[in-house]
């Protein structure tokens, strides 16, 4: 087995050939002669993980579905059927190779690779000596980063099938009856209010799309992760989801002016950009008593490291993490001439600082090559000023879909 094929894989792209050296003793070749053999049972628990290297393999769910995976496609990227207990037995559909390896030891090495490369930032000594300590506690396992929940991943699977069903969307999204609700809610929201009242979540799921819904249901299920027991901190959290939901709804405004971006997606990266704060406030808050105002700096400067930290971890777009981690760099520039979501956020946030006591630390519009690009396709500062000011109604709505 050559490292080159294992960098085709998403987990295994983000490791070092160091890192592979040190986990190929414990691979195994799993090798399918046929057809029809089986690979793993409908709800193992095992902790292996598999990787399609050659042949196609049959996902197979409870209620009969299938789906095909191949050698070399998209689908095939990350591990084979990864929920635990497994939703699907996976049976060979041609004679195959596959590689079998300890799921927690390649969870290891992933977030060791991640931490690794938290590595080579420019910090302050105060920044420095406070992302020390969050590394170490990481090392020793005293402190780990929240996981996507599991509503959130099995709705993710099934959204990666050829031909997604609403009815085993519905079931999966009934067996939390708290993100069921708050779908039906959004759904009923002025923002994707369509006239008739939506009652179930089957409903739902038709007003808002597939993509709407599976960000809804990971952005409801990640409020439920951040959780403290300091008053400020609980204070803080608020303040940085608040601050995400009114950076989104002004990203998902502006991109009614530009047409090729989606407004779902401008939504989510809104919400996200800032969930690196979130990270860090609960590692502060397992940390007993801290100073407040000495730690608040802290969390601007380390944000977007462990905001894509935390993306990485969950295996989100590179794209997306990308941004997250550039939201502090105001000043890239990049050959796209059309706006892209990076620009749209960039704007969006200094829009959301508008009249607030931080915004003098911040870029002017005009000083921001994001804006000027945005500029040169219709947008003044005057115009996207009062679009924001038209947008308070929709910051409202969002906020109330949120809980906030």
């Amino acid at each position: 087995m050559k490292l080159s094929d294992l960098h085709q894989f998403e987990q295994f792209s983000q490791l070092t050939d160091e890192q592979l050296i040190l986990l190929k003793p414990s691979m195994r070749i799993k090798r399918c002669e046929a057809a029809d053999e089986t690979i793993l049972p409908l709800g193992s628990s095992s902790d292996l993980e598999f990787f399609l290297l050659n042949g196609k393999v049959n996902l197979v769910a409870e209620d009969g579905r299938e789906q095909e995976i191949k050698a070399g496609t998209p689908e095939a990227r990350l591990s084979i059927a990864r929920l635990r207990p497994s939703i699907y037995q996976v049976n060979s559909a041609s004679a195959a190779v596959l590689i079998a390896l300890p799921g927690k030891l390649l969870t290891q090495q992933v977030k060791a690779s991640i931490i690794a490369n938290f590595d080579g930032l420019e910090l302050s000594t105060k920044a420095q000596i406070f992302y020390n300590r969050l590394k170490t506690a990481l090392e020793d396992k005293k402190f780990t980063l929240p996981s996507l929940p599991s509503v959130a991943l099995k709705v993710r699977k099934v959204l990666e099938q050829e031909e997604p069903e609403i009815a085993e969307l519905e079931k999966l999204l009934n067996h939390d009856p708290s993100i069921s609700a708050k779908l039906v809610a959004a759904a009923n929201s002025p923002l994707y209010h369509r006239g008739s009242h939506c009652k179930t979540s089957a409903d739902a799921i038709m007003r808002l799309g597939l993509e709407t819904t599976s960000q809804l249901v990971m952005l409801f299920s990640l409020r439920q992760l951040f959780k403290a027991k300091q008053a400020w901190v609980k204070k803080r959290m608020v303040e940085t989801w608040t601050q995400g939901v009114r950076v989104a709804a002004i990203c998902q405004l502006l991109t009614l002016h530009h047409s090729h971006l989606s407004g779902d997606q401008a939504l989510l990266i809104g919400l996200i950009h800032n969930l690196g704060e979130l990270a860090i406030l609960k590692f502060m808050d397992q940390q007993g008593e801290l100073d407040p105002k000495e730690m608040e700096p802290l969390l601007e400067e380390l944000m977007p490291e462990a905001g894509g930290l935390l993306l990485s971890s969950w295996n989100f777009d590179e794209e997306i993490i990308t941004s997250i981690r550039q939201i502090n760099t105001w000043q890239t520039t990049e050959d796209n001439p059309k706006a892209t979501l990076d620009d749209l956020l960039k704007v969006a946030r200094l829009h959301s600082l508008k009249g607030t006591d931080d915004q003098y630390r911040y870029p002017r519009l005009d000083e921001l090559p994001a804006f000027r690009k945005l500029a040169k396709q219709g947008l003044t500062e005057d115009f996207s000023l009062a679009l924001v000011e038209d947008a308070a109604e929709q910051v409202a709505e969002t906020q109330a879909m949120f809980g906030l």
